[in-house]
């Protein structure tokens, strides 16, 4: 499958999801998708922002409140018309097998495009991903899913 019809599938998916109603979610197939280098060892997507984009918090003139580094989504914060680019690594578009894990990989990619940090609202939206097996969850809760844990050890699996 193409990066940009795994986009549509996920998208698809989402707009499935009540929690994520109240979001932009047609603005995610706007943005650009491409590829991370493939000796990256450590990431397996990436959201870009555009430059001077941070996680702030602005009041109804659009003036800013308060600047964090981690805050989550406020009205008005950081969004889809934010991101620069998301990047997967190749490999997950390499055999037919990883399709899934990709699909879970650009949704907690899309989910940072939302607004989202790595805090406990991201958190309880990434697991709202309704392939389980597939799903990442995080280094804190530890990354345990069966298809991630194949993906480490693909080039012993072959």
């Amino acid at each position: 499958m193409s990066i940009h019809k795994l986009s549509i599938s996920v998208i698809d998916t989402m707009s499935k999801i009540p929690e994520l109603s109240i979001f932009d979610i047609h603005k995610l197939k706007n943005i650009s998708l491409g590829y991370l280098r493939k000796n990256n060892k450590t990431m397996l997507g990436c959201c870009r922002f555009k430059k001077n984009c941070r996680w702030i918090k602005r009041d109804k003139n659009g003036k800013i409140v308060e600047r964090g580094k981690d805050f989550w989504p406020y009205e008005n914060t950081l969004g889809p018309d934010d991101v620069r680019k998301i990047d997967l690594h190749p490999d997950l578009f390499s055999e037919s097998r990883w399709e899934r894990l990709a699909a879970s990989v650009l949704y907690h990619e899309y989910l940072h495009a939302l607004g989202f940090r790595h805090c406990p609202t991201f958190r309880k939206l990434e697991a709202l991903w309704p392939d389980e097996e597939a799903r990442l969850g995080s280094r804190k809760v530890n990354l345990n899913s069966p298809m991630y844990n194949l993906w480490l050890h693909r080039e012993q699996n072959i």
